[in-house]
């Protein structure tokens, strides 16, 4: 019945009654919510005001069990979009979770299509293959709005995106928040604002900046609930370019924007507030960066703040006032700091754009030991010129220097990052062959590199094997109820066969 339902559902809006159609969509969400779907679906009526522009804001995720169902990214358009009045209604899907269907969202989108109402979709790599497929269906059932489209996927071509997305009406590259509302509001057909592009026209290849004083923050204008997990930001890009990393800003001529510490120091008050927010992800790629962190860190101790704290770092900038600080943090809560270390190797830090001065990276550690500070470090296995001896040595270095949580993840050639502009010039071979599901990072759909001048497709999958048992080492921790793990006593390269090593076709 639900194959029928979806043949009917997928009709062109003329072909069937719109009130038959709204009847069998009723059907169908029914049996989602039997199956356990979250569903959002506004009342029709609202969607079909005559004459008031209005938007649906779609969500493709990929989630872990512990997420929030609104991630921030989206709440934060969501929130501004609110600010000023536009009727929006947000949707949002899990794309790794097993019963997604692209379909789900085509037709979320064609039962309430009019002329008055757009579509926006955020491309991002973990939702390539759906939107794709999303984008044709929409053009195919012909959808009567605008398809806007944005995310990293679009920000980060600069030439050419209607080649990668030829069913879209519009662009924005760049942070949408603003740009969208001024989209929306616009009663032109073409209104010039920065970082939006339009189908057919000459396209320029800028990037939208957000108005960071003014957007409303997602928390206190009450979108995001208090709840388990929090991810939180408190600045946006990066002072740093590294040649693998999408945090980079799309536009050279952009910089790193900071939020009002007013706002930062009232998201930090309301988050300490509430004893169910036990968990928090600040998406800062060098949160000890920028004139506030230790503001913020100030902040959270004297508010007592009780939960875990996740910080990624730039390992070489940690100061000693920022360890105090965090050490002192931690008489109420649970700091970890993260950092990416990514290889200790010259050569390859030469060629990835991410220089470690290793002096100082080993005096770093040797503080955090003496405080008894939480860390992770991960690493990048199939760079350009690494080796299976280079990627030992990067593991080695930190079992040398104690570090308890070691990641290696999978080289992924993000679009627009100077690596994916040279992978010809380097001769990185690229598949869409998953390392190891053990390695906790979106893989599925995405191509990573899997053989190059310096490594075989065969020595890949021994590091691949590697870093899924350094996974493993590390649930062995999180089991044993030990102080002060050593995390090579769980670890050992002769456990590992090489004649084990995955192969997914």
């Amino acid at each position: 019945m639900l194959i029928l339902l979806s043949w009917v559902l997928a009709r062109k809006p003329k072909v069937i009654n719109p009130i038959i159609v709204e009847n069998l969509a009723s059907i169908k969400r029914s049996f989602n919510c039997l199956s356990g779907r979250k569903e959002f679906v506004p009342n029709r009526e609202e969607f079909q005001t005559a004459g008031q522009k209005k938007l649906i804001l779609i969500s493709l995720d990929w989630t872990r069990p512990k997420d929030p169902p609104l991630s921030l990214g989206h709440a934060s358009i969501l929130a501004c979009l609110r600010q000023h009045n536009i009727d929006v209604f947000p949707r949002s899907w899990s794309v790794n979770v097993p019963n997604f269907s692209p379909d789900d969202v085509v037709e979320f989108i064609m039962i309430h299509a009019n002329p008055c109402i757009d579509v926006a979709i955020g491309a991002f790599v973990w939702n390539e293959k759906a939107v794709q497929h999303i984008l044709r269906k929409l053009k195919k059932y012909k959808f009567p709005g605008k398809v806007i489209l944005g995310g990293p996927q679009v920000s980060y071509v600069k030439k050419g995106v209607e080649e990668y997305y030829p069913y879209a009406d519009i662009y924005i590259r760049g942070y949408a928040e603003n740009a969208l509302v001024k989209l929306m509001l616009s009663k032109k057909p073409f209104p010039c604002i920065k970082g939006v592009h339009y189908f057919g026209r000459p396209d320029l290849g800028l990037s939208a900046a957000a108005e960071l004083d003014v957007l409303p923050s997602p928390f206190l204008t009450k979108l995001i609930p208090p709840q388990r997990l929090i991810r939180w930001e408190t600045q946006r890009g990066c002072p740093f370019r590294c040649a693998f990393c999408q945090h980079r800003e799309s536009d050279v001529t952009m910089k790193r924007r900071q939020f009002p510490i007013s706002r930062i120091i009232q998201e930090a008050e309301w988050i300490a507030k509430y004893s169910n927010i036990q968990d928090v992800a600040v998406l800062v790629p060098t949160f000890n960066s920028g004139p506030y962190y230790l503001d913020i860190m100030d902040k959270l101790i004297e508010e007592k703040y009780r939960g875990k704290l996740s910080l990624q770092c730039r390992i070489e900038m940690v100061k000693e006032e920022f360890l105090n600080k965090v050490a002192q943090l931690n008489e109420t809560a649970e700091t970890v700091l993260e950092f990416g270390l990514q290889t200790t190797d010259p050569k390859e830090q030469a060629i990835i754009d991410r220089p470690n001065n290793m002096k100082i990276v080993e005096k770093v550690l040797a503080k955090i030991r003496e405080r008894n500070i939480k860390i992770d470090v991960s690493l990048i296995f199939g760079l350009p010129g690494q080796t299976i001896t280079t990627f030992k040595k990067s593991i080695d270095f930190c079992f040398d220097h104690k570090v308890p949580v070691i990641h290696a993840f999978p080289l992924m050639l993000l679009r627009g990052t100077p690596l994916h502009e040279r992978k010809a010039e380097l001769g990185l071979v690229e598949s869409y062959e998953i390392a190891s599901t053990e390695i906790d990072r979106v893989q599925t759909d995405i191509p990573h590199v899997v053989a190059s001048p310096s490594f075989t497709y065969e020595e890949w999958k021994e590091m691949s094997k590697i870093a899924e048992s350094l996974e493993c080492s590390i649930k062995n921790i999180s089991k044993s109820s030990k102080e002060n793990h050593n995390a090579k006593q769980y670890f050992h390269y002769e456990n590992i066969n090489s004649s084990d090593n995955i192969n997914i076709n």
